[in-house]
């Protein structure tokens, strides 16, 4: 019935209008997307008002009073807990210092955009007089600020923190402090992942020789362009190598002839089902031809994703596969529990592929970086795969040290129950449901432990803890920001 109902708003709703209508539609549905967005914000302001205790000896912890509202905003909205923090810092600039801008975003006056631009760089200011003429004075031009492009945009909310608290202007840090070096971007193709990043004049004329070197190791009948040859140069660097194999595929190829095999020392797991294998390998057993015509139906290349969070192309598996990498088959655990706390190898490798990502609501963390729990602890807790998820760090202390707050329940299907403080409920299942949706990853039920779980009350003490708080830290870093702008040019 739902599904018929949207088909039938866009089939029919607007259908009769003229363009006009079609248009006004447009603008008044996004003012009305802008309004809900603000009543979010203010929702969120307000737990984190209720939540976020700075006095609390929790506020200590590594995974504090804050991470523990983040959680409750990333599994409501279902995004990370990196997303919901970042919300929660804009509600609370709109909340605490920007009432009047606030005002126009709760009347759908500003787009969202325009306000996480606004609340982004105002943020170095401290002093509440600024704050309020600096509200005031944006609540009267932000009106005129929707249509501007993002760089523009943000060039008119700096010249007004520039007019009233040059301190607070975000500005370019010194060369020496821009240094960085970046892999992978949200808008990256499939197969390949963009890399940008500055070095020092010394590092990157080095970097250049070594590239251009290795590049040079191939025979003159290599395929691939120049561009095309530095980048592989990067990537057989990146593995230990100190040349570049020939892509020519002649049998006399003088230079991999002289070159030692590729290696390298890193592992890279690549998730894939057996009939991609199969296909690849060109073992996929032939299907007998319908004696009747059938309908054309489109065929299926199979699926393989890299470590769990990145879909692979499958001639990049193809080319995996010709350089040796190494096949492992996922065996489905035993029925009977495993007698020690760590996990096997084999199982760990079945818990990481069920799983592929962390299992907290909305957390994209790959199964590779995150920790194995036991859901029940250990021992009162099989090690099984039944009782067993992948959690990162984060999230992992979240279940561990804020229990009564949040619990995890396990499924034999895998599927991980959520309760928040507030006792709604999540349910998110094991990734590789998404992709591999024929793939069987139920493991049984487990006996209930022996007896209850029961949890020292000087618990907190196991919790690593910060040096100073989280708003200490908030401050401290504000506070060096400002004086970085005050120093005088080093010149």
């Amino acid at each position: 019935m739902g599904v018929r109902s949207i088909e039938c708003m866009f089939e029919s709703e607007l259908a009769a209008v003229d363009d006009a209508s079609v248009v006004a539609a447009i603008a008044d549905l996004t003012r009305a997307e802008a309004v809900t967005a603000a009543r979010r914000l203010a929702a969120i302001a307000e737990l984190k008002r209720r939540r976020v205790l700075d006095d609390d000896e929790r506020a200590r912890w590594a995974c504090d009073w804050w991470d523990c509202a983040a959680a409750e905003v990333a599994a409501a909205m279902n995004i990370s807990a990196r997303k919901a923090s970042g919300q929660m810092r804009i509600a609370v600039a709109l909340s605490d210092h920007l009432p009047a801008v606030a005002a126009m975003f709760a009347r759908g006056e500003l787009s969202a955009r325009v306000v996480g631009a606004i609340t982004w760089r105002t943020q170095f200011i401290t002093d509440d007089a600024i704050w309020a003429v600096i509200d005031q004075a944006i609540a009267e031009r932000a009106g005129r600020w929707g249509p501007l492009a993002e760089d523009k945009l943000i060039s008119a909310v700096d010249a007004l923190v520039l007019e009233f608290d040059e301190s607070a202007l975000m500005v370019a840090k010194t060369i020496a402090r821009s240094r960085d070096f970046v892999v992978g971007d949200l808008e990256d193709e499939a197969g390949t992942t963009s890399v940008w990043g500055r070095l020092t004049a010394v590092d990157a004329a080095v970097l250049k020789k070594k590239i251009a070197a290795m590049a040079a190791t191939v025979c003159p009948n290599d395929p691939r362009s120049a561009g095309e040859r530095r980048a592989d140069a990067i990537g057989a660097w990146s593995h230990g190598n100190d040349h570049l194999p020939c892509a020519c595929e002649s049998p006399t190829c003088e230079a991999r002839a002289s070159q030692p095999a590729p290696k390298s020392s890193v592992v890279v797991t690549v998730y894939t089902d057996q009939a991609t294998v199969d296909g690849l390998k060109g073992n996929a057993p032939s299907i007998p031809a319908p004696t009747t015509p059938a309908p054309a139906t489109p065929k299926s290349s199979g699926t393989a994703l890299l470590s769990g969070t990145e879909v692979l192309p499958t001639p990049l598996l193809a080319e995996l596969l010709r350089n040796g990498a190494k096949l492992q088959p996922l065996c489905t655990p035993d029925a009977e529990p495993e007698s020690g706390y760590r996990p096997s190898a084999m199982l760990a490798r079945f818990v990481r592929a069920r799983d592929l990502t962390c299992r907290f609501p909305g957390c994209t963390t790959a199964a590779e970086f995150c920790d194995i729990d036991h859901v029940i602890p250990y021992p009162l807790g099989a090690t099984h795969a039944s009782n067993l998820a992948c959690l990162c760090r984060k999230h992992h202390l979240l279940k561990t040290f804020w229990t009564g707050d949040w619990e995890l329940t396990l499924r034999p299907n895998g599927g991980a129950v959520w309760t928040s403080p507030t006792g709604h409920t999540y349910t998110t299942h094991p990734g590789s449901r998404v992709y591999f949706p024929d793939w069987d990853t139920t493991t049984g039920d487990l006996p209930p432990p022996l007896k209850p779980q029961t949890f020292s009350t000087d618990r907190g003490l196991m919790m690593p803890q910060r040096k100073r708080t989280r708003a200490e830290d908030r401050a401290a870093r504000i506070k060096a920001e400002r004086e970085h702008n005050n120093s005088p040019p080093p010149f």
